[in-house]
């Protein structure tokens, strides 16, 4: 479903990817876990052409992402066509982005129908709110809309870029269990977070970068208690 070859992105002299590459199966969940500064906000941003790369291309479900191909190179296209596509890359960021003047409603029907954002409103436990605007909702509840809005539009894959980070400790829970139940309904999910816990309960693989590159990756049990590269085991040893 989403595959990443030999990815390069550089700002200025900072090289932040320097040749990641990453295949995520249909209906696959991949955390990826590293310290701040490895890459794995901007991974998640140039998987969806936030953040343009420099070298090595992207695919979801086969389709070139920001770029076609003619001639035997490479052309950026123009803007409402990556609007297009973004339509199949739902994305949650770490600071909910919602509309302040807006309804939680009205937020998730910005990119669906009525009927669509009422029904994903009530996925994420939110029909209730449905009338509140993001100053009357808690830290847990926008992020919770926020999800709603990005599966609004049925995308093919989730991105979620540590979307409990900004959230106090006592609602974390509510935003990881529609993570969970999104992971049970089989939703191609990467996931950029620190909560180890829950990367062990409902990852396929556990991807962990390091310095711009993916140091190793395997299934949760493999990587979390048995990993192979010494820095892997130093950054573990930090946040069990």
């Amino acid at each position: 479903m989403i595959e990443v070859l030999n990815v390069h992105k550089s700002f200025g002299a900072l090289e932040v990817l320097r040749g990641v590459s990453l295949n995520v199966a249909a209906g696959e969940v991949v955390v990826v876990l590293g310290p701040s500064g490895s890459g794995k906000s901007t991974l998640l941003r140039t998987i969806n052409h936030l953040e343009k790369v420099n070298r090595g291309y992207i695919t979801i479900d086969g389709d070139l992402i920001g770029y076609r191909r003619r001639g035997g190179k490479l052309h950026e296209l123009k803007e409402r066509e990556i609007l297009k596509q973004r339509k199949d890359i739902g994305f949650v960021f770490q600071n909910f982005n919602l509309f302040p003047h807006l309804t939680a409603l009205e937020n998730v029907a910005e990119v669906a129908e009525l009927a669509d954002a009422r029904h994903f409103l009530e996925r994420v436990g939110l029909a209730d709110k449905a009338s509140a605007y993001p100053r009357q909702l808690s830290g847990g509840q926008q992020q919770r809309v926020a999800i709603a809005r990005a599966l609004a539009t049925r995308p093919k894959v989730v991105l979620f870029d540590e979307p409990t980070s900004a959230l106090d400790p006592e609602l974390v829970g509510e935003v990881l269990d529609v993570l969970r139940d999104l992971a049970r309904s089989g939703t191609t999910m990467v996931v950029v977070t620190h909560e180890i816990g829950f990367a062990r309960e409902v990852a396929d693989r556990i991807v962990f970068m390091d310095e711009g590159v993916i140091v190793e990756e395997g299934p949760p049990d493999q990587l979390l208690d048995h990993p192979v590269h010494e820095r892997t085991r130093a950054f573990l040893s930090k946040v069990l």
